[in-house]
């Protein structure tokens, strides 16, 4: 679902907070998210902006999926089908108002006081390089009235492509599309082959994608993009990027960064800017979430019987899995999560509970580990690769991992049933 019809739909249901008072987009309005976390919200005033601003839109996995249109308990198998089956896309046409390059007419947030400044954060980068399409997360913190400095991380396909154009000595056209549909947002977070074009996924995931041309290059993006930035990756500038807050609330490191900039600004008319805290239940989910098909995928090529897998809050959606299998035999725990690492290195914490186990509950993993683990069970790997955005880990990720079996034994005395039970519904008569 398009961003716009997304707030609207939680407006006429009355879940949408509204924030008519004029805020300011200096802490001011990333403490008011802070405030109102896990709720949407609108802020109908910003100092200095025309643009409204909406945040913490997808901030569960209810949000997410129901913005969807499927149950969270499809989620695995609805994105790893989009993933293997892309979806249509379409011309179409945008009805873009088009302004000056001047970032002074965005309402971008400066989130913390230790940060570099000001920040956008809910931009999705569209890039094309020779036959070679991508689209993905990006941070980007603003340099001037027409620059921002962006992470790009290695080894990823858009920062492939920069270095191809770099070394050609040419800059790589660009579109910055901030108010993404759901489906973009999670296509634009997702772990594909390399070569895969990810709006396909989102035009799975949406029964089709209708998009449009930029005026100032041939990129395409979609035409119910609220806000794009047309512009280039610079291929001869680079400035320092950071301090800035990751997904784990914590500093990431100053790094050396290209330079995009910004040729015009494509705005639909009443457009709505997309506001994603940083290290907000929002980031996590828009962040972990769409990694967790790949660590599905890793445990089913060991033909384990997995039923879901969740990336907890806790875990800052990226550290820390729950995942849910039907276990045929003791082994399998241990199996789940060897696969589990295998499919998403980044993991420090591994839990496994039986497929009656609702991976999204806390509370329910937490009785689950209370009452099955038993000592002996767990997995520790020390001194192995992990994820830089573990505090205690080395500053290139080598560091620790748990893997933790809370599921009940496979062969149980009749007089022991360890089950959890549950009330049945009363028969009428």
């Amino acid at each position: 679902m398009e961003f716009r019809r997304s707030v609207e739909r939680l407006d006429a249901e009355g879940r949408l907070t509204r924030i008519r008072t004029r805020v300011s987009p200096r802490y001011e309005l990333a403490a008011e998210l802070h405030r109102l976390e896990g709720r949407p919200v609108l802020f109908e005033q910003v100092e200095g902006s025309e643009f409204p601003v909406g945040g913490n839109l997808l901030s569960s996995m209810d949000l997410l999926c129901e913005n969807l249109g499927f149950a969270k308990t499809d989620w695995i198998a609805r994105l790893d089908a989009a993933i293997a089956h892309p979806g249509p896309i379409s011309e179409g046409t945008g009805g873009f108002v088009y302004l000056e390059p001047d970032l002074d007419l965005l309402p971008i947030l400066t989130h913390y006081p230790k940060d570099q400044g000001q920040y956008i954060t809910a931009g999705v980068v569209f890039a094309e390089r020779g036959r070679a399409r991508n689209l993905s997360f990006h941070r980007l913190s603003r340099l001037g009235k027409d620059r921002v400095v962006g992470r790009l991380v290695e080894n990823r396909d858009l920062h492939s492509m920069y270095l191809d154009a770099r070394e050609h000595g040419e800059d790589l056209d660009v579109a910055v599309g901030l108010g993404n549909s759901a489906g973009v947002l999670v296509a634009a977070a997702t772990s594909v082959p390399r070569g895969t074009y990810e709006l396909g996924i989102a035009a799975a995931l949406e029964h089709g994608i209708a998009v449009t041309r930029a005026r100032t290059s041939r990129i395409q993006y979609p035409v119910d993009t609220e806000i794009v930035l047309e512009g280039k990756i610079l291929h001869d500038e680079t400035a320092p990027e950071g301090p800035f807050v990751d997904l784990t609330n914590t500093y990431d490191v100053v790094r050396e960064q290209p330079v995009f900039v910004i040729d015009q600004i494509a705005a639909r008319p009443g457009a709505i800017y997309h506001a994603l805290l940083p290290g907000g239940t929002e980031h996590r989910l828009l962040m972990g979430a769409p990694r967790t098909p790949t660590i599905y995928r890793a445990l089913a090529d060991e033909h384990l019987d997995v039923r879901n897998v969740y990336l907890t809050e806790g875990g800052s959606g990226w550290l820390d899995a729950v995942i849910s299998i039907r276990k045929r035999n003791d082994d399998e725990p241990r199996r789940a999560i060897e696969a589990a690492i295998r499919g998403h290195r980044s993991l420090k914490k591994i839990t496994i509970v039986d497929d009656d186990v609702d991976v999204t509950d806390p509370h329910q993993v937490n009785y689950a580990v209370t009452m099955y683990w038993e000592a002996g069970k767990e997995v520790v790997l020390r001194k192995v690769k992990g994820s830089s955005l573990d505090p205690m880990a080395t500053a290139d990720g080598i560091g620790s991992k748990l893997g933790i079996d809370a599921t009940r034994p496979v062969d149980v005395p009749p007089e022991k049933a360890l089950k959890m039970a549950r009330p049945e519904t009363a028969l009428g008569g």
